[in-house]
């Protein structure tokens, strides 16, 4: 029978905080919707691997690391296709007999192991590994990039005028090795865009007083701006929405609360096909030859 102990009372029980630490980390969730896991970790009183560590003796599950570097047949990733396995933290491991083992870093996601199950035709086999080691195999065997196309290092434009989403999401952005401009207005991003040729832009697209088409419309027509995939990041997240957002040309669109390791690799995906392939269909088309010469 599944446990269905919370994820902090786990912690709790462990030793690993005080009642006092995850009162202090549920407040702050309440506030900003973070995982408690991400909370805790950026207040430096666990680590990823700790808390995989925790969760695989309380579940009695195998671990693995460094997935990347292990061998994954073509047979076995058709199965899981990439956006769901970015979507979900999840990534294909090998057939057994009785099943599917798949990587995973939240054992109590029941809901995913399920859908899993019902999507693969397969008895799913959860086996532990950090959401790092997680994204590592997707951008190796889904993604198939090398670790000379790695993204560290390149502005990003971040576009929000709510102050605690965007200095979270600058402080995440910089962990990761990023360089991220923070704007509050569109207008202030063009202006240091002008300066600074950012290779991808994140933007809130329920700014005050300006509609999302109008924002895209702003970006696009912008030489500074118009050639670098724009991600939309949004409270609302109806599936009219989100489709609505497509056709217009954003390259992806993020709901809030942000769950950042997922941002981490949309980010990764989006430089991925736009400088070292083929942006996919939904994402809007390159407007001239000077943004061919961008993606060489």
């Amino acid at each position: 029978m599944r446990s269905r102990m919370k994820f902090g009372e786990i912690l709790l029980q462990a030793g690993v905080i005080t009642k006092n630490d995850l009162n202090a980390a549920l407040s702050v969730q309440t506030k900003n919707g973070m995982a408690l896991g991400r909370i805790l970790e950026d207040e430096g009183l666990i680590s990823d691997r700790d808390i995989i560590d925790i969760l695989a003796r309380q579940f009695n599950l195998p671990v693995i690391d460094a997935i990347h570097e292990s061998s994954v047949s073509e047979a076995v990733l058709e199965l899981i296709d990439c956006d769901h396995a970015l979507r979900t933290v999840v990534f294909p491991l090998q057939i057994c007999n009785d099943g599917l083992e798949v990587a995973i870093s939240n054992p109590l996601d029941f809901n995913t192991l399920d859908r899993l199950a019902f999507k693969t035709g397969r008895n799913i086999h959860p086996v532990l590994t950090t959401p790092t080691a997680i994204f590592k195999a997707i951008k190796r065997f889904y993604l198939k990039e090398s670790p000379a196309e790695t993204s560290p290092g390149t502005y990003l434009l971040v576009i929000d005028d709510h102050d605690l989403y965007r200095s979270t999401i600058c402080s995440n952005l910089k962990q990761k090795g990023y360089l991220p401009l923070f704007t509050v207005t569109v207008e202030e991003a063009i202006h240091i865009a002008q300066q600074t040729t950012p290779r991808l832009i994140l933007v809130d697209t329920c700014l005050k007083a300006v509609s999302s088409q109008m924002i895209f419309e702003r970006l696009q027509q912008n030489d500074s701006t118009g050639n670098c995939p724009i991600i939309a990041l949004t409270a609302n997240t109806t599936a009219e929405e989100e489709a609505f957002l497509l056709r217009l040309g954003f390259f992806d669109v993020i709901a809030k609360p942000l769950n950042y390791t997922r941002l981490q690799a949309r980010i990764e995906r989006a430089l991925h096909f736009y400088y070292h392939g083929a942006a996919p269909p939904y994402a809007h088309p390159f407007q001239n030859d000077a943004a061919h010469a961008l993606a060489g």
